[in-house]
């Protein structure tokens, strides 16, 4: 085996079947955990009620145990970064959050995404010491000790790194290190878009904590939309504002997983879960088989269709794959750090290479 996957899912009978087929056609890379939660714990997981699959708990167990069935595991996403909105009305519900927690483990769930460290203490007071966490990438996870306290503190066994992290791998690769050395497991997500930009520059998303707090207190579609769909509307349209912007945002393209191999990283995480089956398939099939040919963006469930599935096959630009042949060399070898640049102004890396590379060969 060598790359393993996470994907989420949106609990349609037709996503499984198709995930367990796809693992029936590979001989190197696996799906091997699937996340994802229900509408009923909203108030513990990153998206709010509306955009969750509305589904009992007995539907919730018959699919875990299927998976289960088939060698794939299940994170269940426990990852607000708000859980319940206050620490009072947390403390209010702590019974029935360790309840909670235990049914799921009772039904099958192998793993916990957590975000917030104030369950990490609910799991560490109350729940079995050997329960498997993963730290969310919403923890921003960039620096080794922090790696090493969430392991040392709370038994953290997995950890999904800061989307920022994506291309610096000098950091990476010391992160994979001890990783290895310390039994955790390193994660990335590769089909994340996330990030603003100008006219000349982009970077790492001013918006991602804001993003996941409205997530958190959001309850129905109309509190998503209002202050002008804030803060979706407001990232999406800075990155339109150059199509190069695309190409600063921290995406790991399916052609490209072999370079992360090289310094021992072989877990990668597929988003889209809020999406429809179709969509995840697709994007799943590509990075399973690394290559894709298409628009790149396509492999994102734009943010425009965070409300629904309506929009989702719309592109914003088009960068074909295959005109990305090399575009990532800057970061492995000559291990490039753009959050040391000042972007479009000491590095025009993206800017150069959008226009020698993509609207020239067109």
């Amino acid at each position: 085996m060598k790359n393993q996957f996470k994907v989420g899912v949106n609990f349609e009978e037709k996503l499984l079947n198709n995930i367990i087929e796809l693992n029936k056609e590979q001989t190197e890379n696996f799906v091997t955990e699937l996340y994802g939660s229900i509408a009923c714990d909203h108030q513990l997981a990153a998206r709010p009620a509306f955009r969750l699959p509305q589904i009992s708990d007995e539907e919730l167990k018959k699919y875990i145990t299927k998976a289960r069935n088939k060698g794939i595991v299940f994170n269940y996403t426990l990852n607000s970064i708000s859980p319940y909105v206050s620490k009072k009305e947390f403390a209010n519900n702590l019974d029935k959050i360790i309840n909670r927690i235990n049914y799921l483990k009772d039904i099958g769930v192998y793993r916990f995404t957590i975000s917030n460290p104030i369950l990490l203490e609910i799991f560490k007071k109350y729940i079995d010491r050997n329960t498997r966490i993963e730290i969310s990438t919403i923890s921003h996870v960039d620096t080794l000790t922090q790696i090493k306290f969430y392991n040392d503190e709370y038994g953290v066994d997995k950890i999904c790194c800061n989307l920022l992290k994506n291309r610096d791998f000098n950091w990476l690769e010391k992160a994979s290190n001890y990783c290895y050395n310390n039994n955790i497991i390193l994660e990335l997500m590769v089909n994340e878009f996330c990030g603003v930009g100008g006219n000349n520059y982009g970077t790492h998303c001013i918006y991602r904590d804001s993003c996941y707090i409205c997530h958190a207190t959001n309850i129905t579609e109309s509190d998503a939309l209002s202050f002008d769909n804030y803060p979706m509307k407001f990232c999406t349209q800075s990155r339109n504002k150059n199509p190069a912007n695309w190409l600063r945002m921290n995406w790991i393209r399916p052609d490209d997983l072999h370079y992360y191999n090289d310094i021992g990283i072989y877990n990668f995480k597929v988003t889209g879960r809020t999406g429809s089956s179709n969509y995840i398939i697709k994007t799943l099939n590509a990075y399973l088989n690394e290559h894709y040919e298409g628009n790149l963006i396509n492999l994102w469930k734009p943010l425009e269709s965070i409300t629904g599935k309506e929009k989702e096959d719309f592109a914003l630009c088009n960068i074909q794959s295959n005109k990305l042949n090399g575009f990532i060399e800057n970061w492995v070898t000559n291990k490039h750090n753009c959050a040391n640049e000042v972007c479009g102004e000491t590095c025009d890396y993206c800017e150069r290479f959008y226009k020698e590379c993509i609207i020239d060969k067109e």
